[in-house]
């Protein structure tokens, strides 16, 4: 397969992750290089390889839920080239505490918008930047807190499993 029709396969692979299977932490990582790079904005936050990322996107996933009604994550743009991928979403979901300090609450789906960008490399992701915006002035100030405090977690959990090897 030529690497112009893996990248293709990878875009399609990818947007129906997000769309229909954003809880599968194990198919999302397959879909990413060793030397994989997230950047998180707001902060500028850097997950770099996949013991990172694996640890950053576990955390984040562990920390909501989503139903089928107010709270999913639901595309409203995307396209590609041979070696990029950008799609734009918003994300409602049922914040379970885990990094949240304990706070537990809903965002509803539209409150939350999203705009990824991947770098895409010989049918894997080897590049993610993801934006968030907020409708709130409130939430955009929340957000850099929870994104500091996942990093914080994340290399917590990464120390931690070191530590036990």
């Amino acid at each position: 397969m030529s690497v112009a029709a893996a990248n293709r396969e990878l875009v399609k692979e990818w947007l129906d992750i997000v769309a229909n299977d954003s809880e599968n932490l194990e198919r999302t990582m397959k879909c990413m290089t060793d030397d994989c790079i997230w950047v998180m904005e707001p902060g500028g936050t850097e997950y770099r390889g996949l013991e990172q990322i694996r640890a950053f996107v576990g955390i984040a996933m562990s920390g909501r839920t989503h139903d089928k009604g107010q709270h999913k994550l639901e595309i409203t743009n995307w396209f590609a080239d041979s070696e990029n991928l950008c799609y734009e979403y918003t994300h409602g979901a049922i914040s379970t505490g885990k990094f949240t300090a304990g706070i537990k609450g809903e965002v509803k789906t539209g409150l939350l918008r999203y705009c990824i960008t991947c770098h895409l490399r010989d049918g894997k992701v080897d590049r993610v930047h993801e934006y968030i915006d907020s409708t709130s002035w409130w939430m955009t100030f929340l957000l850099q807190l929870m994104v500091s405090n996942l990093y914080r977690l994340t290399m917590k959990k990464i120390k931690g499993a070191r530590r036990s090897r």
